[in-house]
């Protein structure tokens, strides 16, 4: 069996000390032994010496009485045995036996030390003349008593020493060699996972600080490695979805976001501004204040746009903006103010770049009422005609509705609009206060119900499935991207969020399967939500490990202190999570080095047509950043065999989409 360093070095050391120890306590032992046995030889021959001068006048008087008196005084006690004393003038024998004294010792360590009884013999003289012979045999009781009693103390102070010994050895041992092993092995595994953090402490042990100095140099060169990929990342993504001049979405991704729009059963609107003044800059080649302008354009519309809103450059003089929002139908009214203030700030921003003013801003609105017959080139073609109104237009915008594949064009008036709406269905004319209070109704009346979609492998092999909100009124059904988008722009998200993961939760009770829900951003910048969810996940740790949460990125990015708190939540009760959307973002994907998600959904944008060699590109950069933390990948919305198979053919490691299975409506409330 392989032993620690650590545990070598430990037991190594303990039994070292312990040797020395027991050498050193053998020792003592062994010297208070002779020593007790000397010291009775020692007290014997006093006692006979002064025994004899003792008696020395009594027996030149020959008075016996006498003489048994002074030896009964001078050997009563536990010190002797047995005392004889023969005088030889008359031959006389006066003897003396004492009785065996008890000794402290236990029977077994006088069985197991001996100490045997010393008998010392003496001829007594008076001058020349010898008058007796004294024979005294010592009791070894109060030698066992002292030498136990010396053993013990022995003991004691051994079993001390060695205790405080050991403990000093450990504390020693920990400072000097645990703590730099365990360092260097934490840093080992932080740097598996692509954790770098703070570079390690120079150790108190002189051999270690060479292999410290190694780590830090090895896990800096791995983290320079890993932004640089990071960075590689953006720079492709960049180069293939953003305009490097305004910093907004590209031709190419705006074409996709367009395609995506077209295909929703949703209401919603195109906007498309022109400021002629950017090609007239081109046009006399001064392209730096060309891009100034663009740029000043990009961040305006940045900072104005809401959330559901994608932005994009066109052309080169063209931007658009599609609003994806249907929580609300189109009040024309706010639209016209609306866009007559967004043409009046482009013009002024022009005006600053390029003070010629025959180059005016001017722009159009293409209204979606419902799912329409058209595909992204209609749509660039109606832009085209839009603006071409919008010219000759004095207002300088013009309106074109498209509903149920007619097209309807004109200013934008109220008695239009309500025409236009009264063929619209009733949902697409509910605001967003009435879709909350829809939705509350529902959540009370348990009238939401959950769907399904499966995720697979590249095996085919079932990996989770993802819950969508259902939401049914008046025996219809709503789907969650007509009322979500609503609960978003009021931030009222929570309550929903609380009530599926119940249903889930309830579901998993009943069924042995793998669920992932959706959180919604609003959900976690609301710090209540947290705290519930903190207490309802420790009253149901039996489902951590079929339960995975699915945050978006967006989260990451512009509430990462809140997401932090959330993931934090989830790690401490053992549940899983997963990033949605994941390269949605321009921002760097570098947050990944603070979290440790179990897996990406790649955003639709690289996933859409991953034949497309620039999106391939960036597609990969994506793959090898999630790859290289050991992050499993999943494409979304995976429609068709020759997109599933060049998916498959980059590395993606899951699958979700109608390819892959058919949503189906399970109700168990």
């Amino acid at each position: 069996m392989n032993m620690s360093l650590y545990r070598q070095l430990f037991l190594g050391l303990s039994l070292l000390f312990l040797l020395l120890l027991a050498g050193t306590a053998f020792s003592q032992f062994t010297t208070t032994h002779d020593y007790l046995v000397e010291q009775q030889t020692i007290e014997i021959d006093n006692a006979i010496h002064a025994v004899g001068l003792a008696i020395s006048p009594y027996v030149e008087q020959d008075d016996t009485v006498a003489i048994e008196s002074v030896i009964n005084a001078m050997f009563d006690g536990s010190l002797y045995q047995k005392v004889s004393l023969q005088l030889l003038e008359n031959n006389t024998l006066i003897e003396r036996a004492y009785p065996v004294q008890p000794s402290d010792a236990p029977h077994w360590f006088q069985h197991w030390v001996n100490i045997s009884p010393v008998t010392r013999q003496d001829t007594l003289t008076s001058g020349w003349l010898q008058y007796g012979k004294i024979t005294v045999t010592s009791s070894p009781a109060l030698a066992y008593s002292k030498l136990w009693q010396s053993s013990w103390q022995l003991l004691t102070t051994f079993i001390i020493g060695f205790v405080v010994g050991v403990l000093t050895l450990k504390l020693l041992l920990d400072h000097l060699v645990k703590k730099p092993l365990s360092q260097f092995q934490q840093k080992a595994h932080a740097i598996a996972d692509k954790h770098f953090g703070q570079p390690l402490p120079t150790p108190s042990t002189k051999e270690f600080v060479p292999l410290a100095h190694a780590f830090n140099q090895m896990s800096a060169k791995i983290e320079q490695h890993f932004n640089q990929q990071a960075q590689e990342a953006d720079l492709l993504r960049k180069r293939a979805y953003q305009d490097p001049e305004s910093g907004l979405n590209n031709r190419r991704r705006l074409l996709l976001h367009m395609e995506d729009w077209l295909e929703q059963e949703t209401t919603g609107a195109i906007v498309i501004v022109k400021l002629e003044a950017i090609s007239w800059l081109r046009g006399k080649k001064e392209y730096q204040r060309a891009a100034q302008l663009a740029e000043k354009v990009g961040h305006h519309l940045k900072s104005s746009a809401s959330e559901s809103e994608r932005l994009g450059r066109l052309s080169h003089s063209e931007f658009i903006i599609i609003q994806t929002e249907n929580a609300a139908p189109i009040d024309q009214d706010q639209s016209s103010s609306a866009m007559r203030n967004l043409l009046d700030q482009l013009n002024h921003i022009q005006a600053g770049c390029s003070p010629d003013g025959r180059h005016p801003v001017y722009g159009g609105v293409i209204i979606k009422h419902v799912q329409s017959s058209l595909n992204v080139s209609a749509l660039l073609a109606q832009c085209d005609n839009v603006l071409s109104k919008a010219q000759h237009n004095p207002y300088r915008f013009a309106v074109i509705h498209h509903q149920n594949g007619q097209l309807h064009k004109g200013a934008l008036l109220p008695d239009a609009e309500q025409q236009q709406q009264m063929h619209q269905p009733e949902h697409l004319l509910w605001g967003k206060q009435q879709w909350l209070d829809l939705c509350l109704s529902a959540i009370e009346n348990d009238n939401i119900t959950l769907s399904f979609q499966m995720v697979r492998d590249n095996l085919q092999h079932p990996v989770h499935q993802e819950v969508f909100a259902v939401l049914k009124h008046h025996e219809h059904c709503y789907s969650a991207h007509l009322f979500i988008p609503a609960l978003n722009a009021l931030k009222q998200t929570a309550k929903l969020d609380r009530h599926i993961i119940q249903k889930a939760v309830h579901y998993l009770s009943l069924h042995q399967t793998f669920l992932a829900i959706n959180i919604a951003p609003t959900s976690i910048a609301d710090t209540e939500f947290i705290q519930w969810l903190d207490s309802f996940l420790a009253e149901h740790p039996v489902v951590s490990q079929q339960l995975i949460f699915e945050l978006p990125e967006i989260a990451f990015i512009d509430n990462n202190a809140q997401t932090r708190l959330l993931c934090m939540v989830l790690d401490k009760h053992c549940f899983t999570y997963g990033i949605d959307h994941f390269g949605h973002h321009f921002d760097s994907v570098g947050y990944l080095r603070q979290f440790q998600p179990l897996y990406v959904k790649i955003d639709t944008d690289f996933t859409r047509q991953p034949t497309d060699d620039i999106q391939q590109d960036a597609l990969r950069a994506l793959l090898q950043t999630a790859h290289h933390r050991s992050i499993k990948t999943i494409a979304t919305r995976v429609e068709h065999q020759p997109q599933y198979q060049a998916l498959k053919t980059l590395g993606i490691m899951g699958f979700q989409g109608h390819y892959i299975t058919n949503q189906k409506e399970v109700n168990h409330g």
